[in-house]
């Protein structure tokens, strides 16, 4: 007992261990409901280029507003470093994966390397002094647990996912299903995939139909002054206007044309 603690407080590994102490802490928060998994991503998902080029847009903004343009050099100069390490990063295949857990894995697997490590690497290199070796060691454990930890998150990047809800105007030539007994100019409602739990809509249909339960139908437009869909059969399309539906731009031009046309 008294060797393990002394190999958990020796440098480098009392760093890890002080830093695995702060993610245990933080996991235990994210178990009980204090805190999400995502707290250091703000609202919106790790998206380590975006949020590099845009680090590197601000610079080089920042540096010609006050200093002007004799500076470009330099301004352009963080931007590279920004999409260079941003480049890197994806490389590695943390993109997609929230800090919080990227950063977790990493210092796990620095820490059980120090342990596993410590030791042996003193006891072969104890002719060098103390503190190199040290910090040699700690350099050393933190880029291999990084790497280990680069190919470990790869799997997981489809569970972080972050499923967005098309907006009103990219339903614009999408297909839904009928979910009411009809359809009229004042009434309707329909069901739209989305890939998650699917969206519910308010659709009417302007002109007489025989749209009913199960059928798909055609979003042509919305009107937000009442919240509805404006939709028609999908069987009133002529062959080649049908073909145009797989295509999401071609059908949005399909469905603004037919809406003009009503």
């Amino acid at each position: 007992m008294s060797a393990l603690l002394d190999a958990l407080l020796a440098f480098p590994t009392a760093v890890f261990t002080i830093l695995l102490g702060v993610v245990l802490s933080y996991w235990l928060f994210v178990i009980i409901g204090a805190v999400g998994i995502d707290v250091l991503d703000g609202d919106v998902h790790l998206d380590v280029e975006s949020g590099a080029k845009a680090v590197g847009g601000a610079l080089q903004g920042g540096a010609k507003a006050v200093a002007g343009h004799g500076h470009g050099d330099v301004s352009h100069s963080h931007l590279d470093d920004a999409e260079a390490a941003a480049g890197l990063f994806g490389l590695l295949g943390f993109s997609g994966i929230p800090v919080t857990v990227t950063v977790s894995l990493v210092v796990f697997l620095s820490w059980a390397l120090s342990v596993a490590s410590g030791q042996a690497v003193h006891a072969a290199l104890s002719a060098l002094p103390s503190g190199l070796v040290s910090v040699g060691l700690g350099l050393l454990c933190f880029i291999a647990g990084t790497l280990v930890a680069s190919v470990l998150v790869r799997p997981l990047r489809p569970v972080f996912v972050a499923k967005r809800a098309p907006g009103r105007e990219e339903l614009m030539g999408r297909v839904c299903i009928v979910s009411s007994g009809s359809v009229t100019e004042r009434f309707g409602h329909g069901t739209f995939e989305d890939g998650g739990a699917g969206l519910i809509l308010n659709i009417v249909c302007a002109k007489a139909n025989t749209l009913k339960r199960g059928e798909p139908a055609l979003i042509l437009a919305y009107d937000a002054g009442r919240d509805v869909y404006e939709v028609e059969p999908v069987d009133w399309l002529l062959p080649e206007e049908a073909a145009r539906l797989g295509n999401p731009s071609e059908a949005q031009a399909l469905a603004r044309a037919r809406a003009r046309a009503r």
